[in-house]
């Protein structure tokens, strides 16, 4: 687990390594939902 911060602007730094792995790049649209229970989910969603 890696441990981040949020900027004063609501923004989060995703670490490169995640970056990488998941091909995510400057631009990308990404989907965010909350299970409730304080868990945040992040997808990069598929190009159809």
């Amino acid at each position: 687990m890696t441990i981040t911060e949020m900027d004063a602007h609501g923004r989060v730094l995703l670490p490169l390594e995640i970056r990488a792995r998941l091909d995510l790049n400057a631009g990308d649209k990404l989907a965010i939902d909350h299970l409730g229970d304080g868990t945040i989910i992040i997808t990069k969603p598929v190009k159809r």
